[in-house]
């Protein structure tokens, strides 16, 4: 299979990792972003006004040291030992970054994230279509709609952005149930295409 996978909020737990940065920029309490579960998802709206100031003021400088979640490198290797083609698929672009693809890339070097390919593209539905995807996974409701309406399978990480939202996705919680999910259909796509030969 070809897996689409987004970093922010998926791979990389981005948005805790830029809180202080946010709280600074916005004059806002940290205890505040923390206790109303603000993501990228549901900024407020006179933060969403600011946003593309604050990005231009500090993605450049810290977004390639975020970390990344727990085991989220260990789990990637394992789904590319099974035979899986890993497709990063990130909403950058210059109105955000100087050279968003240096910056991406060295966030994924410094995360030990072994990729086949990096696309930094705001409509990730297109790119899915364009590289044939089998299965895409984001932690945004709306990207996870637009790329299940074309046909494409997609699985919602649940993250605090999307926690409280009642859904018609399929959502999983963990790197370890992704993998586990991915080496199950696996097996299940290999004794389909046994039986029908």
């Amino acid at each position: 299979m070809k897996i689409g996978i987004d970093i922010d909020d998926t791979m990389a737990d981005t948005f805790d990792y830029l809180m202080p940065y946010i709280a600074d920029f916005f004059d806002v309490d940290i205890k505040y972003l923390k206790d109303n579960n603000i993501s990228y998802s549901n900024l407020p709206k006179e933060m969403k006004e600011r946003e593309l100031e604050f990005a231009k003021k500090y993605y450049d400088k810290v977004i390639a040291g975020t970390p990344f979640k727990p085991k989220v490198a260990e789990y990637i290797d394992k789904i590319r030992e099974l035979g899986h083609e890993i497709i990063v698929i990130t909403a950058r672009d210059k109105t955000l970054y100087t050279d968003e693809y240096k910056t991406t890339i060295e966030e994924l070097k410094n995360n030990n994230i072994h990729y086949d390919k990096l696309i930094c593209n705001f409509d990730k539905a297109k790119a899915c279509k364009n590289e044939k995807i089998d299965l895409f996974i984001d932690d945004s409701i709306a990207n996870c709609n637009k790329v299940n309406e074309l046909g494409i399978e997609t699985i919602l990480f649940s993250s605090k952005g999307n926690i409280n939202n009642k859904i018609n996705l399929y959502r999983i919680d963990s790197w370890k149930d992704i993998y586990k999910f991915i080496k199950e259909k696996r097996s299940l796509d290999m004794i389909l295409y046994t039986t029908k030969q």
